[in-house]
C-alpha cells in the first residue's frame, strides 16, 4: 500500500486544526479535573459550569441599568403632554392651511371666470 495517503492526511489543514482543537480540549479537561488550572482560567471554567450564578458586580451593573431605564421612561412620560399638545397644534395648523388653500382655489376660479 502506498504511504502517500498518510502524507496527504497529515498535511491537510482541517485534520491539523481538528487535532489541535482536540489536544487543547483534552489538556483543559485534564488540568481542570486535577485542579492545576491557572486562576484566570478557573474563574472562566466556574462560569461555564454554573452560568446562572451571578457575581455581585454583575448584579450591581444590572441594577444600575434598570435605574437608568426607569429614569428614561419617566422623562418620556414627563414630556408626553408637550408632545400631544404640539401634535394637536400641528393638526390644527394643517387644517387651517388646507381651508385657506381651498378658499384660494375658489378665488382663483372666480377670477378666471371674469
Amino acid at each position: 500500500m502506498d504511504e502517500g495517503w498518510l502524507t496527504q492526511v497529515v498535511t491537510n489543514r482541517w485534520v491539523l486544526a481538528i487535532g489541535a482543537y482536540a489536544l487543547g480540549f483534552a489538556t483543559f479537561w485534564f488540568l481542570s479535573s486535577t485542579g492545576r488550572l491557572p486562576a484566570r482560567f478557573r474563574n472562566a471554567a466556574d462560569d461555564l459550569r454554573n452560568p446562572l450564578d451571578r457575581k455581585s458586580g454583575e448584579d450591581e451593573k444590572l441594577d444600575a441599568l434598570a435605574t437608568e431605564i426607569e429614569k428614561a421612561k419617566s422623562l418620556l412620560e414627563e414630556h408626553e403632554d408637550e408632545r400631544t399638545s404640539s401634535r394637536e397644534l400641528l393638526d390644527e395648523l394643517d387644517d387651517t392651511v388646507k381651508r385657506a388653500n381651498g378658499r384660494l382655489k375658489l378665488i382663483l376660479k372666480s377670477i378666471k371666470r371674469l
